[in-house]
């Protein structure tokens, strides 16, 4: 004779395991298959217990804005993770072009990568502890750069990705000049050379066209993840591991579920897994409306689970992070940094940084270093 688990049962049974555990009982019947892969049927409380109070505490926040009067400019301000109590700042003069241009595309080991996408290949590394600041050998038509910690060899390591003419010297393919290029992927180690080196790739170098965003690359263990958007139907996250320097793509979830592939999306790290954000703009007055989505195993469409939906909120504009407890930095329409409580739905200013130039902010966990670039990061 046959025993079933009332449904309220299996939910207490799932939430004492791991997000990434859930998925291995898919298996066990249809209805666990249903109610693990379907958000519609797991419970918020499942996902909070198991995702957003697992939060990693880092010794510092360093909240990265330009200076309204000097474009050039970036101030880093350094809070306690735990407190967000001000801790110091740091003022960095860089030979960018647009205030808005510039990004940080990641940071590890207290190292900072940013990357001034309006110049086409303008590329630094930057240690906001010691104010040393490294610009990369420069390359034109670069798209996306990725920055990460190689474990196997324990160094810093860049990735671009670019088109470049097929040969050498280049091939004009008309009378007008029109210059055959292909996509190559490159990669400078900070501690063993001083110059990009070709990877052999196999198949197509991944590209990013995805819709445009500030948020377009995310980082975590060793892999730096970005999304891509080829023609109507095909959009991935794609994955470079910076020790194994090797691609790796998943499909995003269906544009019936996912929403309107005009909407905006954000891309971030939630307790070493993939987040999305989906931004999707209601109107002049309601505000703006944010899904989170979760990839709770790399490779396996149907593992992406949306986390919560924030409803319109007035005066809300860009996702910057998550916090503990899976509260959101994000940055109002005053171009403040402002967090965002999704089990009270309530917002409040974070009075510790300064305010700068609109659409300038990011917010980045940050373990500050002393050593200098040749000393083996």
């Amino acid at each position: 004779m046959s025993t079933y688990l009332p449904k309220d049962v299996v939910l207490i049974i799932l939430s004492r395991l791991p997000p990434k555990s859930l998925l291995r009982f898919r298996s066990v019947s249809k209805s666990w298959l249903s109610l693990i892969g379907n958000p519609n049927y797991v419970s918020k409380n499942l996902l909070n217990h198991s995702i957003l109070t697992a939060a990693t505490a880092h010794q510092l926040l360093l909240v990265k804005l330009t200076a309204p009067s000097i474009p050039q400019r970036q101030i880093c301000s350094f809070l306690s993770y735990q407190t967000l109590a001000f801790a110091s700042q740091t003022p960095q003069n860089l030979p960018i072009r647009s205030p808005r241009g510039l990004s940080i595309v990641g940071s590890c080991n207290g190292l900072l990568c940013l990357f001034d996408y309006f110049s086409g290949g303008d590329i630094f590394v930057w240690n906001p502890a010691t104010s040393e600041l490294k610009a990369l050998p420069c390359a034109s038509n670069v798209d996306t750069v990725c920055f990460g910690f190689d474990h196997k060899r324990n160094e810093c390591v860049v990735m671009r990705t670019r088109y470049a003419p097929e040969r050498d010297p280049p091939v004009f393919i008309t009378n007008r000049g029109d210059l055959r290029l292909n996509r190559v992927a490159e990669v400078y180690r900070l501690r063993s050379g001083d110059s990009w080196r070709k990877l052999i790739v196999d198949g197509d170098v991944p590209d990013c066209n995805g819709p445009n965003s500030r948020s377009r690359w995310a980082y975590a263990n060793g892999v730096c993840y970005w999304w891509t958007l080829r023609g109507v139907e095909d959009e991935k996250i794609v994955a470079f591991d910076v020790s194994e320097e090797v691609f790796r793509t998943t499909p995003l979830p269906d544009a019936s579920v996912l929403g309107r592939r005009s909407d905006v999306r954000a891309l971030m790290v939630l307790n070493e897994w993939v987040a999305m954000v989906v931004v999707r703009n209601k109107s002049k007055w309601e505000g703006k409306l944010f899904d989170i989505w979760v990839l709770l195993e790399f490779g396996v469409k149907e593992s992406w689970t949306r986390l919560l939906r924030i409803e319109a909120f007035p005066g809300l504009e860009w996702p910057l992070g998550f916090w503990k407890n899976g509260e959101l930095f994000m940055e109002n329409g005053e171009g403040e940094l402002v967090l965002y409580d999704p089990s009270t739905q309530t917002v409040r200013n974070v009075d510790q940084v300064d305010h700068g130039v609109k659409e300038s902010l990011q917010v980045l966990a940050y373990t500050p270093t002393t050593v200098s670039f040749e000393g083996g990061l």
